[in-house]
């Protein structure tokens, strides 16, 4: 398996070597076409340039002062030669080098040899006859590479009046050409080996903040959760270590939740089950068993294992709501009706510490659209929790307000309240804000986590509010039966 390091190095070289492969096409390769193309159409876009000047011009047969200046400008420029024909194929004008010619004045024999390329040349002289446009490379003696020659028609409504006919001598490129390669060569040659460098240096750059993700990733795999990837970037790859560092934290606090819910399960199943046992123990044990202690040493056998068993629902009720597989059963029912029986069970417990249930509304008969059963859990389940962190002679409010189609429920309580770095985590399963797990305290951590995934199925906004030593306010906000 080729590694990424290999893989950069690779692609970087082979850019370097495509540019270079494209230099020389268009440097060598092409260089003669594009020469001659370029050629081609200078003298082209000048040719209609003229006849558009020959049109300005009432007198067709007269080369204009503006004309002249505009084909010396040009002639000089590029060392071409410009003739002008009439209709009846006779010279009207004709610049050879160091002589000009206009109307009808023959050129001598040394100027015709400059003119050898369009003078006698059936094809032109059939282009020209008929008015077409014309562009043609041609060789002859007095340019080893020839010439490119291009005419352009001059009508007048509709009426042939002209043809201007530029040509130029093609120059030989080849020895430029032998010079480029030999430049080319070299610019190559020092292109790959700075190129190699380079890429090596480019690819180990990339390459390494990756590798460190790869083992730091390696390492999560095998449970290490302490890693950290250190970047300076803030691209792709700087915000995936910095995602990396993110997951290793959160498996590290989920590991963590893990082996202190084992921890506190371990202890709070381990209590009733030595309980039963001993109390079992006792009861077979003594024969002469005064019948008020056996009843006693029995009841306290049946709320162990009520509240053994209560821990194991617990467990399985939110494993089946965070799996997916428990399914709300919607119905609309009254929610005093709900609370009034919640208080009523918890009352007993609420009054062993002296702590006071009251239930403030704005309106009775407020009817909800949920699941009965769920919203019970809920209810039960905070106010449980409310009861188990609330101080002796403490008051609990259950606040019910309507404002906007949206009935909110508030959970009051003035006990010990939350520390602010705890809220965050506080619907986490597992979770216990009192880590000391004492028989008294608030359980295994469960009952906020389900209320949290029955909310979430039920898409009912919720949160919670808390300062230490103060007290803590959970809130929950159900629509209307009307706007469901």
């Amino acid at each position: 398996m080729k590694s990424i390091l290999s893989k950069l190095w690779f692609g970087i070289t082979a850019v370097v070597l495509l540019i270079l492969l494209i230099i020389w096409l268009f440097q060598i390769s092409f260089l003669n076409e594009f020469y001659i193309r370029e050629r081609k159409s200078i003298l082209l876009n000048e040719a209609q340039k003229l006849r558009s000047l020959m049109l300005e011009s009432d007198d067709s047969s007269a080369i204009s002062q503006e004309m002249l200046e505009e084909i010396q400008h040009f002639t000089t420029s590029i060392n071409a030669i410009v003739m002008i024909v009439d209709k009846k194929k006779d010279i009207l004008f004709v610049n050879t080098p160091g002589r000009i010619f206009i109307n009808n004045r023959e050129p001598d024999k040394n100027d015709r040899r400059f003119l050898a390329p369009v003078l006698g040349d059936k094809t032109i002289e059939r282009y020209i006859a008929q008015g077409e446009p014309f562009v043609i490379q041609k060789m002859h003696s007095r340019s080893p590479e020839g010439s490119v020659i291009v005419g352009v028609p001059v009508f007048r409504a509709e009426e042939l009046v002209g043809n201007v006919v530029i040509f130029t001598a093609l120059a030989p490129i080849e020895e430029a050409t032998s010079i480029l390669k030999k430049q080319l060569s070299i610019i190559t040659i020092f292109s790959l080996c700075i190129g190699t460098v380079l890429a090596l240096s480019l690819a180990k750059f990339f390459a390494k903040p990756i590798v460190n993700i790869i083992d730091a990733s390696k390492r999560i795999a095998k449970g290490d959760f302490s890693v950290e990837i250190l970047h300076s970037s803030n691209d792709e790859i700087g915000v995936l270590g910095e995602t990396i560092n993110d997951l290793a934290r959160q498996l590290d606090k989920i590991e963590q939740l893990r082996k202190d819910f084992i921890a506190n399960v371990s202890h709070e199943l381990k209590t009733p089950i030595s309980l039963i046992k001993a109390y079992a123990e006792v009861v077979k044990d003594v024969d002469n068993f005064d019948a008020e202690d056996k009843e006693q040493y029995l009841q306290v056998i049946i709320d162990e294992s009520d509240r053994l068993n209560n821990m194991v629902e617990d467990i399985l009720y939110l494993s089946k709501m965070e799996s997916g597989y428990s399914d709300l059963v919607y119905e609309k029912f009254s929610l005093q009706e709900i609370l009034d029986y919640i208080i009523e069970k918890l009352s007993y417990f609420a009054s062993k510490n002296d702590i006071e249930i009251v239930l403030e509304m704005e309106s009775q008969n407020l009817l909800i659209y949920a699941d009965k059963n769920k919203i019970y859990q809920v209810f039960y389940n905070i106010i449980d929790n409310a009861i188990h962190h609330s101080y002796n002679h403490g008051r609990i409010i259950i606040k019910i307000c309507e404002k906007d189609d949206v009935m909110r429920v508030e959970v009051i309580d003035n006990g010990k309240g939350i520390p602010k770095e705890d809220l965050p985590y506080i619907w986490d399963r597992f979770y216990k804000v009192d880590k000391s797990r004492k028989r008294d305290s608030s359980g295994t951590g469960l009952g906020m986590a389900i209320v949290k995934n029955i909310l979430q199925a039920h898409k009912f906004p919720f949160g919670i509010e808390s300062e230490v030593n103060k007290g803590t306010v959970v809130w929950i906000e159900m629509p209307s039966p009307e706007l469901i």
